[in-house]
């Protein structure tokens, strides 16, 4: 499937196929039926990503509203990359939580740009600090609000420079790089990846007045303070996860959208039937425009 639109064109012109061959003499009630299938298909397909999961894994479903809100309060957002850089001894699944973090940064800057709020961005890790300007240009590009890209900005703040780090999420950033409201503060903060031993001062920092802040880690050690000061949280296998239920993809929400009609269909068949050998309806002649 290409996309929705050429899904639906396909849908409306079988459709229409089949009402113009059919030999049968459809009323209106059973076009509309069928066009109300159709619609009913659409709007699957159609809905809002986050409604085709039954969980909200570090609250992101929340951003959106929570993005517009800072927009008009004047407000900006901050994400920290972790501090896993290459200039210190670390494992291979922290340098991995640093980089599985990148999906939700393209998340996050893709609803502050449509909304009009400047990101900064604070990595320890240059090869991520690279990864997230491309992320944070690109945002700017698919949202055409390419006149707004030079208000955020990722700040490589370097190895053991932690409590640079934490200024930034909790103030707003370096003084003339990013301009926020008069309190100079942001309204969300989120701190993912491998945060090490200063990631108790960075969600110190980044919780200070913050409306809204999201703490993943896949640490152990750090698990505590991810729960205890997030207000979304993301712990163990959920930071490698969250990516995915975010943007599920047209394949992933096609199967979805078929498998939601597949259970309709099989309750309008149940019913249909128990109805009809009920007679309390005439259902072949509903559909001939006979009933």
């Amino acid at each position: 499937m290409p996309n929705i639109g050429d899904l639906a064109a396909h849908l409306i012109g079988l459709v229409g196929d089949l009402i113009s061959s059919s030999s049968a003499r459809l009323g209106p009630a059973a076009i509309g039926m069928m066009l109300l299938v159709l619609f009913v298909l659409l709007a699957l397909l159609a809905r809002p990503v986050t409604r085709w999961t039954t969980r909200d894994l570090g609250r992101l479903a929340a951003l959106p509203r929570s993005l517009a809100i800072a927009a008009e309060a004047g407000a900006g957002a901050a994400v920290s990359l972790g501090t896993a850089g290459v200039g210190r001894s670390v494992n291979a699944l922290s340098r991995l939580q640093t980089l599985a973090a990148l999906p939700l940064l393209d998340h996050v800057a893709h609803l502050a740009a449509r909304s009009g709020v400047p990101l900064e961005v604070t990595t320890n890790d240059p090869v991520t600090a690279y990864l997230a300007d491309a992320l944070v240009a690109a945002a700017h590009v698919r949202t055409e609000t390419s006149e707004r890209a030079a208000r955020s900005h990722v700040t490589y703040v370097g190895e053991g420079r932690a409590t640079e780090a934490a200024r930034a999420l909790a103030g707003g950033g370096r003084a003339g790089r990013v301009t926020t409201g008069p309190s100079a503060t942001h309204a969300t903060s989120h701190v993912l990846g491998s945060i090490g031993e200063e990631g108790l001062l960075l969600m110190l920092g980044s919780a200070t007045g913050q409306a809204s802040t999201t703490f993943g880690s896949a640490d152990v050690s750090q698990a505590p303070s991810v729960l205890l000061l997030g207000d979304g949280t993301l712990v163990g296998p959920e930071l490698f996860e969250a990516a995915s239920d975010l943007r599920p993809g047209e394949a992933r929400a096609a199967v979805l959208a078929a498998n939601r009609l597949i259970w309709l269909a099989v309750l309008v068949l149940v019913v249909g039937s128990i109805l009809q050998l009920l007679g309390w309806a005439n259902i072949a002649g509903f559909l001939v425009g006979r009933a």
